[in-house]
């Protein structure tokens, strides 16, 4: 059976009230009182209900981390920095996955506001008009937006620069002497993959190459389908040089390197989007464009434990955009003359 205060009380020959007072340390207790009823905890095993305890106080002391692919690296990078703050303020975090799928996202959001959470962070799947993200938004639970760029939405958000990260890298690709660079393209309708599309035409255009349709091939963010769109740009185009925008597609493209035998970078230059500590483990090691993961979670924690603080009070949203590094590894190198990745069979 659960021990309760009461059991404590009897054990320690003091009062319920005095029980309540020692374990929240909301009044004085003689030192000798103290020893008695801690004496008791510790005999029987009582276990607090801080759960029961925030409630009565108005507060779960529960946190909601709504994710979109826990398989992802990056996003546990993500919610290792989130759940630093939640352990340093004594919270507890109930974290969901999603698939990217928003009819799952709009589940798991009303669920965790019946569970009474204290406050949510999410990487969202929804559309910036979504009824249920409009109203969590203009609710007084606070929330924090990762990941994806939001700008109509007035809520605190962290996410990453993600044109400016693949603008780089595209290049570095050019003065490489790439020219016919091909693209995985992640879920499309993503605002992260719509600034990594964005960052990889600018970067064509701005260095008089001419954009080909037929060079961006959509992997949707997933290991096999990253397989499949690097073996349609190798089938079907004389590529050079892949740039993947998620490190899931990544993957696939290098399992296609490895059915096929392709050399990278000898046969195909390669750079990717996030790093992991898989990218240093390969032969050759990826190059790649890294996001601050964990200080994303971090930072998105800071500032949703400080709109708790407020209780419910709302300030001007903070939109912290981080910095992301181009690292340049083994899996790139420059063009020659002699280069055809298609094999006999390519096409232009």
């Amino acid at each position: 059976m659960t021990t309760t205060i009461r059991d404590i009380a009897r054990q320690a020959g003091v009062s319920i009230t005095t029980v309540s007072h020692v374990i929240n340390k909301t009044r004085f207790v003689s030192a000798e009182l103290c020893t008695r009823v801690e004496q008791a905890i510790e005999k029987l095993g009582y276990q607090p209900s801080f759960l029961g305890r925030g409630l009565r106080k108005g507060k779960s002391n529960t946190i909601g981390l709504i994710l979109p692919d826990y398989g992802n690296p990056f996003f546990l990078r993500v919610a290792r920095g989130i759940n630093e703050q939640v352990q340093r303020h004594n919270y507890s975090l109930i974290t969901c996955n999603t698939d990217e799928d928003p009819r799952q996202e709009e589940f798991y959001i009303k669920l965790l506001q019946q569970q009474r959470v204290d406050g949510f962070v999410i990487a969202s799947a929804l559309p910036d008009n979504n009824k249920t993200l409009i109203s969590l938004t203009n609710s007084h639970i606070p929330l924090v937006l990762i990941d994806r760029y939001y700008k109509e939405l007035q809520v605190d958000q962290v996410f990453s620069d993600n044109e400016a990260g693949t603008y780089k890298a595209i290049v570095y690709l050019v003065k490489l002497g790439h020219r016919a660079i091909g693209l995985l393209e992640g879920i499309p309708s993503l605002r992260p993959i719509k600034d990594r599309v964005a960052g990889y035409r600018r970067a064509l255009q701005e260095h008089g190459i001419e954009e080909n349709g037929k060079l961006i091939a959509q992997g949707y963010s997933q290991i096999e389908e990253g397989y499949t769109a690097t073996e349609y740009l190798i089938s079907n185009i004389n590529i050079t040089a892949i740039f993947s925008t998620n490190n899931m597609m990544t993957l696939g493209a290098l399992r296609y390197f490895k059915t096929k035998r392709i050399k990278c970078p000898e046969d195909i230059s390669l750079i990717g989007f996030d790093d992991a500590d898989w990218t240093t483990a390969f032969t050759p090691s990826l190059s790649v464009v890294a996001q601050q993961a964990y200080d994303m979670g971090y930072r998105a924690s800071e500032l949703l434990f400080r709109a708790i603080a407020k209780n419910g009070e709302r300030s001007k949203p903070l939109h912290i955009e981080l910095d992301t590094t181009l690292l340049i590894r083994e899996s790139t190198v420059t063009v020659t003359k002699n280069s055809t990745a298609g094999g006999d069979n390519a096409k232009y």
